[in-house]
């Protein structure tokens, strides 16, 4: 069984219970559709650390997050859409602290995946620029 994990934002979880990333988990929809003849597991639903003026103290904590997802064999991690916020042209640019973390996962082995739900959310591998 395939084990895979949902980031998201430490800012948007103070107003987000998770249930678009959620349904379209259990729907195996939206960004979720690749896996929809595979049989996954969600094995962990986890924030980054913040940014900007939200930023938690223990910026070593997300060390040991991606620590735990090696540890427990985790395969993919979808990048939720509340990491990303639209530009003056309306596209989703990925925060800066989610891109950091999306290189450290893959650099740990753990492949990173575009979004959860909504109208942009591709499922496909995220490519870093």
């Amino acid at each position: 069984m395939k084990k895979v994990a949902i980031l998201r934002c430490l800012k948007t979880s103070a107003s987000c219970a998770g249930t678009g990333c959620l349904r379209a988990f259990n729907e195996r929809s939206e960004g979720f559709k690749k896996y929809a003849n595979e049989d996954i597991q969600l094995a962990a639903m986890w924030t980054c650390n913040g940014c900007g003026n939200s930023m938690l103290e223990n910026q070593e904590g997300i060390e040991k997050k991606i620590e735990r997802m090696v540890k427990n064999s985790i395969e993919a991690v979808h990048i939720s859409h509340c990491t990303s916020k639209k530009n003056a042209d309306g596209v989703p640019v990925l925060c800066p602290t989610i891109k950091d973390i999306s290189e450290r996962l893959e650099a740990a082995g753990v492949a990173v995946y575009d979004g959860t739900h909504g109208q942009h959310a591709t499922g496909e591998r995220l490519i870093i620029k």
